[in-house]
């Protein structure tokens, strides 16, 4: 397996050396794999069946929201661990901070150290020239 990446050109205005653009590999080619693929996967080199790991999926993915709605950080072993964040308008005192200075939510995801160490061995490969 690789990754595929292709150049792709950026404006760098604060660039050190004058140059106003710069070529950057980005990741390319990405295909999507759905819950049902990955259940099938899983089915495949396990002894459970398409419907049963679905199944457990499905109840998964409802189960993460909950969870971080409970002020919880869910921690998947060697996946690595979803938290919830938020970004908030600053007010002069303690007291005038409310549920209403959140202006927005966001879910992080911070890796485990085990798959940081399994991407870290990508094979890259350039995307030739059509």
């Amino acid at each position: 397996m690789a990754v595929y990446y292709k150049p792709v050109k950026i404006k760098t205005p604060l660039s050190k050396d004058g140059k106003k653009e710069k070529f950057y590999p980005r990741v390319a080619n990405r295909e999507k794999e759905d819950l049902r693929g990955i259940a099938e996967r899983i089915s495949d080199m396990s002894t459970f069946s398409r419907s049963d790991v679905v199944g457990v999926l499905e109840a998964f993915t409802q189960l993460i929201p909950q969870l971080l709605k409970d002020n919880t950080s869910v921690e998947l072993g060697d996946l690595g661990t979803f938290s919830l964040h938020i970004s908030a308008e600053g007010v002069d005192s303690e007291e005038q901070v409310t549920r209403h200075c959140i202006k927005k939510s966001t879910i992080a995801f911070r890796p485990s150290k085990r798959l940081k160490q399994d991407i870290a061995k990508a094979d890259y490969r350039k995307i030739p020239k059509k």
